[in-house]
């Protein structure tokens, strides 16, 4: 039965890839995108098909998360504390995310740090809008404001839960 659930979620999301990169290559030839085909993050999908958005560089991080046009204020931020690495989005408006979708955007924000190397990793999370930059501060620093959250991971979880995204993700 385990067996079974599994390869449906796969199925679900091979489908859910397919049309991510219809739209993709709809975007690509003209098909409405103002701002042109190139997003500031990658899109992953956690297994209830919530969408999680990761910075590609540190200009691509202050769009993402500061720009209503790519999160809601109301959207959960995440990054590796005390270290160099991609901001995340996790993006649901939900008061209590479900906590596996939580750790897949902390297991995401680890992957894409440069805490990576450590066996255990610190994660904030916050929401989007407690999230501001500094004015002057180089491309990829903000700083947080309001309530933050610390999740912990070990580096196992990590590779085990990012193994699986990565299976989702759809780069533009």
């Amino acid at each position: 039965n385990d067996d079974e659930n599994q390869k449906q979620k796969r199925i679900e999301a091979d489908e859910m890839m397919k049309r991510a990169k219809k739209q993709k290559q709809q975007n690509t030839n003209g098909g409405g995108n103002e701002t042109g085909p190139r997003l500031p993050y990658r899109r992953y999908y956690t297994e209830n098909k919530t969408e999680i958005k990761v910075g590609k560089q540190a200009t691509d991080n202050d769009v993402l998360s500061l720009s209503p046009e790519h999160r809601s204020g109301a959207h959960w931020w995440y990054h590796a504390s005390g270290c160099p690495g991609s901001h995340v989005v996790l993006c649901t408006d939900d008061a209590s995310p479900n906590d596996n979708d939580v750790r897949d955007a902390a297991a995401l924000a680890a992957l894409k740090s440069k805490c990576i190397g450590q066996s255990v990793i610190k994660v904030s999370m916050t929401r989007c809008r407690n999230v501001s930059k500094p004015p002057g501060a180089k491309p990829g620093l903000v700083q947080l404001g309001g309530d933050v959250k610390t999740i912990t991971l070990k580096k196992d979880e990590v590779m085990k839960r990012t193994e699986r995204l990565e299976e989702t993700v759809i780069v533009n």
